[in-house]
Order: C-alpha cells, then sequence, then structure tokens
C-alpha cells in the first residue's frame, strides 16, 4: 500500500510540475485585450511543448509555405500553419469566428470561391502550384487543435 501511494504521489507532483509550466500565448485581441502575437505561425513558432495557444476571432491568413525558411515541413506538403513540436495546444476563442483563411490576404470577403482570391501555394521545380494544407501537425504527439474554422484549403 505504502509503494502505491508513493507512485501516485510521485505522478501527481510530476504531472502538476509540468502544468505549471505551460503557458497561454494569445493571438489577436480578445475581448479588448491584445495578445502578444499577431499571428498564429509567430505564436507557434514561439510556443514549447505543453503551451496553449489561444486565437482571438478574425480571418487570419496564414502562410508559413510562403516565408523564406518554411521551418521543419518538407517542400511537398505546404500549409497556413505548421505545428512541430509536441503537446501543443491550438485553440480559437470562437468556432464560428476564428477563421484560418486559405484564400490571399487582403480585402475580401472570409473564405471567398472566387478563383482570383485563392493561393494555391508555393511552386515546385516545374512551376506547378503544390497545394495547401491549412493546419499541418509534421512529426508532433499530442497536439490539439480545436474551436476553430479552416476553408479554403
Amino acid at each position: 500500500m505504502r509503494i502505491r501511494l508513493v507512485v501516485a504521489l510521485a505522478a501527481l507532483l510530476t504531472f502538476s510540475a509540468v502544468a505549471a509550466q505551460a503557458r497561454v500565448l494569445r493571438v489577436g485581441t480578445y475581448k479588448g485585450k491584445k495578445g502578444q502575437y499577431s499571428s498564429i505561425q509567430a505564436a507557434v513558432d514561439a510556443a514549447k511543448p505543453g503551451d496553449w495557444v489561444l486565437v482571438a476571432p478574425g480571418d487570419w491568413h496564414e502562410r508559413a509555405d510562403h516565408r523564406k525558411n518554411p521551418g521543419p515541413q518538407p517542400d511537398d506538403t505546404p500549409a497556413g500553419v505548421v505545428i512541430a513540436k509536441p503537446r501543443l495546444h491550438l485553440r480559437g476563442m470562437n468556432r464560428n469566428t476564428v477563421i484560418v483563411d486559405g484564400t490571399l490576404p487582403g480585402k475580401g470577403k472570409p473564405c471567398s470561391s472566387a478563383a482570383s482570391r485563392q493561393d494555391l501555394g508555393v511552386k515546385n521545380k516545374d512551376g506547378d502550384a503544390l497545394g495547401r494544407n491549412g493546419i499541418l501537425i509534421y512529426k508532433a504527439d499530442g497536439v490539439s487543435v480545436e474551436n476553430l474554422t479552416a476553408c479554403n484549403f
């Protein structure tokens, strides 16, 4: 009985220490409070395993695949947002108004179906657009993505 109690106590203390280290990184402005980041990818890049990235309502035109240094993603899987860290939690603050939008940045209706507004992604060596994923979880276990909408990927 005593060994079980010691093991249970050690597990509880380990869980508490990990939970205490988790941070919350905020993207955009929510209920008048400005977050530390102006893009989802910037917050994901700054996050550590176990952190939460909370995204305020908005039409987010994320373009991780258009960066000069796209990070850990392979060339054949472009995406708007790339998560390559384990146990990261990405959560929108409103399922209906947090939109990860695959259309071109700029003025226009969110999730436009107009052909001229589509972002088909970076091009391969033959000049063909590769297409895009919305949110790519790349070689990372325990990642959660919830309470948001993705369109036009």
